[in-house]
């Protein structure tokens, strides 16, 4: 109850905010009075000075002259008034000031007094005194004061001037009974404008706090406080732009915080999140001459100047080494530097990020910085990206296919399907480029659902001519699982064209079944019940081949080109592994498939050994589907019998 009595008196301690909003609101109220009161003072001046010039004086030169120093007075006063409202304005201080807290009550008590002097006189020829009265509703009225100053104000000035009344002429009942009531209606008035501003200084408040945050959102990073990306690129511009910068003279980074997902996962992403102000704040210091700012996760970019960039670089990975963590934690860097003012700050941004991905695996090194050969690799990986959709569509991405043998009779038994780019404008593209970069970029299932369309109607075509048939391996990429339903693509395209399932089969790589063990787990299930056999490609390739082999159930194993590798250079114990991989898989019931026999001898060892069927350049490179049938025509190619009356 206490406290509601203070906070309608205007003695709690109101914000910074509200103060500047009453100083601000009195100050314009300052200028509504001043001007006016200027008006007035400059007529009431050049009236009394005429009193000077009239024949018979109505007007004793005593009055004239103390009425041209009150007028003058009060002028002066509402000169200052004004001129200090116009510095305040032009200055738009962000604080109240003391200055103005003397001025606007220095001109309210010269109002005060002007208005008693001139009703003084008023009241003692037995006129009003609405002098007074206009000079108290300026005052504390128009402008704004605590209730407590108010009343106490008021109260004083109101018991002055009845003194003074009183003692020129008692005062009657009716002027005591509207000289109260008029009291009254300047305090209340004055309290009522108060709380209104209390309220108008509150809703400007919370409005200016919320405009605030988002102006800070727009520009500042919540959790490092650093820049924001969006700020980074737009303050890039500028700095760029600047026509004393050298563009060549600066450089982009981008900076990769390495193992910080680990970090996140021991110590709990609260600590993850002060770990990377810390790491902010270091490099404001360390890059105090640059611009730096929070791309998201745990990666930075940096506009600096180049001299230097490894030095600081060096500085900022020590800094790191200085925390002293457990979890080992390091700096990956890219950089790029722009060649004109027009850079763009997006793709400089990108070009640095590049840089940093290509050293990604390189131990031995932490910085690169964006060059010609990095430059050409990222256009093609870019007009990849760009072209992939019309090159599906004008026929450019073909299906050829490399055949499989039986290790025993070296007689065709199935096909891999492989993709196959001839660009118009680069010629032949590998596979072994552009495939990974539609993985990076998440769009090989588009190329993946060509290659099923093409395989399925291939094998119709085959079957309705009477050609010797045999089977197609498929390879699924992992992302097939996730950016499509690549059981229910395939089985479509299998009901449509009418290829029984057992002439499909699905080609899953090791690598792809360490990252999304349980979704993979029901995807390959629900293959199976289909019917169709499910190979494991490139075994030994990774290091979780055991546990692929506990946790899946698989018809085939194609064992890596690698173990063949060294097959000349260190034939002991690459037969030593092969021999064991495939006896392991036929324990496990797994037929094995081995690629990449380019010798006899390959080809011999493996079918001594028990190895199924064999894969590679001995037996032909990846062709369209016509050159194998002209092969087979031609009798360079056997079909193996159990697939010549299909």
């Amino acid at each position: 109850m206490l406290d509601r009595i203070k906070r309608w008196l205007g003695m709690d301690k109101p914000s910074q905010y509200v103060q500047h909003y009453f100083e601000a609101s009195n100050i314009r109220a300052s200028v509504y009075m001043s001007v006016i009161i200027i008006a007035l003072e400059v007529w009431m001046i050049i009236n009394a000075l005429s009193y000077f010039f009239e024949d018979e004086r109505t007007r004793s030169t005593r009055w004239i002259v103390s009425h041209l120093i009150a007028y003058v007075i009060l002028f002066a006063a509402a000169a200052i008034s004004l001129y200090n409202a116009d510095r305040y304005f032009k200055k738009k201080a962000s604080a109240p000031e003391k200055r103005n807290t003397i001025i606007l009550s220095s001109f309210s008590t010269i109002c005060i007094i002007f208005g008693m002097y001139i009703s003084y006189n008023d009241y003692a020829k037995g006129e009003q005194v609405l002098t007074f009265i206009a000079m108290m509703l300026f005052a504390f009225c128009l402008m704004v004061w605590k209730p407590h100053i108010s009343i106490i104000l008021t109260s004083i000035s109101f018991i002055i001037f009845y003194v003074i009344m009183y003692h020129l002429d008692k005062p009657s009942f009716a002027t005591k009974v509207n000289y109260f009531v008029l009291w009254v209606a300047v305090v209340v008035t004055s309290i009522s404008n108060y709380q209104q501003k209390v309220i108008e200084a509150a809703k400007d408040e919370e409005v200016d706090s919320a405009s605030e945050h988002l102006r800070k959102a727009a520009i500042i990073d919540e959790i490092t406080s650093v820049a924001n990306i969006s700020f980074f690129r737009q303050r890039s511009v500028e700095i760029l732009d600047d026509p004393e910068v050298d563009p060549q003279s600066k450089i982009f980074l981008f900076l990769d915080v390495e193992n910080f997902k680990s970090f996140n996962e021991k110590y709990g992403y609260e600590s993850g999140n002060a770990f990377l102000g810390k790491l902010a704040l270091d490099m404001t210091e360390i890059f105090y001459n640059g611009l730096v700012a929070r791309q998201g996760d745990d990666h930075f970019v940096i506009l600096t100047d180049k001299d230097g960039v490894s030095n600081d670089l060096a500085k900022l990975r020590a800094q790191i080494y200085g925390y002293q963590l457990e979890t080992q934690i390091g700096l990956k860097a890219g950089g790029y530097v722009p060649k004109d003012k027009d850079t763009d700050p997006n793709i400089a941004c990108d070009h640095a990020r590049y840089a940093c991905n290509s050293i990604k695996k390189r131990y031995d090194q932490d910085y690169r910085e964006y060059d010609k050969d990095l430059d050409d690799e990222f256009k093609m990986k870019q007009y990849i990206v760009n072209n992939i959709d019309v090159a599906l569509d004008r026929g450019d991405i073909k299906v050829y296919y490399q055949p499989v043998v039986w290790a025993k009779d070296r007689k065709l038994c199935g096909y891999e399907a492989l993709a196959k780019w001839k660009d118009p404008e680069y010629g032949f593209i590998p596979p072994g480029l552009f495939i990974p970069i539609l993985e990076e970029y998440r769009q090989v299932h588009k190329l993946d659902m060509i290659v099923i369309e093409t395989v399925c109607k291939d094998l119709r075509m085959q079957f309705n001519k009477g050609n010797p048939t045999v089977p197609v391996s498929l390879n699924f990429s992992r992302l097939d699982f996730e950016l499509m339903d690549a059981v229910e693509v395939l089985e479509t395209c299998a009901k449509k064209y009418n290829i029984p399932r057992d002439y499909i089969h699905v080609e899953v790589t090791e690598s792809a079944l360490s990252e999304y063990l349980e979704t993979l787990q029901v995807d390959l299930q629900r293959m199976r019940n289909y019917g169709y056999p499910l190979w494991l490609d490139d075994f030994g390739s990774g290091y979780s081949s055991l546990n692929v082999l506990k946790d899946f159930d698989f018809d085939v194993m194609k064992i890596d080109m690698k173990f063949l590798s060294t097959f000349d250079d260190n034939p002991q114990k690459s037969k030593a592994v092969l021999k064991n991989i495939v006896k392991m898989a036929s324990d496990l019931g797994m037929s094995t498939l081995t690629e990449g026999v380019e010798t006899f001898e390959q080809a011999e060892y493996l079918k001594k050994i028990g190895c199924d069927r064999l894969q590679g350049f001995l037996f032909g490179k990846a062709m369209p589907l016509k050159d194998i049938m002209f092969k087979i025509t031609a009798g360079s190619i056997s079909v193996s019998e159990e697939f010549m009356n299909h």
